[in-house]
């Protein structure tokens, strides 16, 4: 069984959604639903983060505008290399 955890959206019509990530495998599935005790609560976070990959990109795109010098693929794992070979 794989478990996905998301945020979701339950509009005034009571319908449920969602967007699964791309690598969710087809078929059937089962739901739980956890509403919080307070709805103001949970509609208020519904407006702050209607849509939580959004802020995901714009964290990216942050991340992209950092004019900081990044590391390398081949630097992260010689770092990586590094650090294990100091634990012998």
């Amino acid at each position: 069984m794989h478990t996905i955890k998301l945020k979701a959206v339950i509009d005034e019509r009571q319908q449920l959604h969602l967007q699964l990530p791309p690598d969710t495998p087809m078929g059937e599935a089962e739901v739980t639903v956890i509403v919080a005790a307070d709805s103001t609560a949970a509609n208020s976070a519904a407006a702050v983060n209607p849509m939580p990959m959004a802020s995901l990109r714009e964290f990216f795109a942050k991340l992209d505008a950092d004019p900081r010098p990044r590391l390398s693929a081949e630097e992260v794992d010689r770092w990586i290399e590094e650090e294990r070979n100091a634990w012998d």
